[in-house]
């Protein structure tokens, strides 16, 4: 990551690989209007830092299953500190959402689920909001703001955790929108898998530098700060 001020200099701020899965290095330069000069180096741990998903939602059942199978092999095979809290608006189709939570706690034994029904018409911010002060538990919890139709590797997860810092910063990662792939693929008999429908390629979909829907940051900055503008894309450094 680099950042320009103008009165000062450049700002860079490197990450590397460690020797652990989930262990990072932290270097951070400076480069004034003259010659280069190092801030800090440090060693950062990423195995502890929890991620709460959120995601608002009504309908929408087929999308909720292809999101949780996602969910699965990524955040409960692959990663596993990950917490998942659906705010689902309305009645209708409700069952089926939980049907699917429970066929997922059956089959992975994975019970880090939080379902919360709304008796509202939807609304995305209502449901973040309330999907973010539902969280219970005493530690700071890191959020990750999602719509139900996104996928996300367990690369963009470590991203997440390196990006945010509790009253510092805020992460708004830049989504790849892809086309309707019913149309793409018009002339296939049958649509090619996922992995092959999610190459980056202007043939594909677009760079969505626009929309700030997606975020990643922590419960406290969100609570103190009330709904984070989203006004910026990449990193947005909070003052204190």
């Amino acid at each position: 990551l680099t950042r320009t001020e103008r009165s000062r200099g450049t700002v860079y701020e490197l990450m590397f690989k460690d020797d652990g899965p989930q262990d990072f290095a932290q270097l951070v330069l400076f480069r004034p209007f003259g010659p280069l000069m190092k801030v800090k180096s440090d060693s950062v741990n990423t195995a502890s830092i929890i991620i709460n998903i959120i995601v608002p939602l009504s309908g929408r059942v087929y999308a909720f299953r292809q999101f949780v199978n996602n969910f699965r092999e990524v955040c409960i095979q692959q990663d596993g500190q990950v917490h998942l809290t659906v705010v689902y608006f309305g009645q209708d189709q409700i069952d089926q959402v939980k049907a699917v939570l429970d066929q997922t706690t059956r089959e992975t034994r994975f019970r880090g689920f939080t379902l919360i029904q709304m008796n509202e018409e939807f609304s995305r911010g209502r449901g973040l909001d309330v999907g973010a002060r539902a969280w219970r538990q005493r530690q700071n919890v890191l959020l990750f703001f999602c719509d139900v139709d996104v996928h996300f590797t367990a690369d963009f997860l470590t991203s997440c955790r390196l990006n945010a810092e509790a009253g510092k910063k805020v992460y708004y990662p830049v989504l790849f929108s892809q086309y309707n792939p019913s149309i793409i693929y018009s002339n296939h008999t049958l649509l090619p898998s996922i992995k092959q429908q999610l190459v980056i390629k202007k043939e594909n979909g677009f760079w969505r530098d626009f929309g700030f829907g997606m975020t990643c940051q922590y419960r406290s900055d969100f609570i103190n700060v009330g709904n984070i503008g989203t006004d910026f894309h990449g990193l947005l450094t909070l003052k204190k």
